[in-house]
């Protein structure tokens, strides 16, 4: 019984850490945007 307690106090604390990190890496703060630049899209000549 101790160690599921364990376990679980585990899992809730990893999966706190998780969503932590995954937020700083997402950026939610719109400092990054994802942009197509005009000038590295290149046209062939064919077409």
């Amino acid at each position: 019984m101790k160690t599921k307690k364990y376990m679980i106090a585990l899992a809730i604390f990893g999966g706190a850490l998780f969503t932590a990190q995954a937020s700083n890496l997402i950026n939610l703060d719109g400092q990054t945007t994802t942009e197509i630049k005009r000038s590295s899209i290149k046209i062939p000549a064919g077409g």
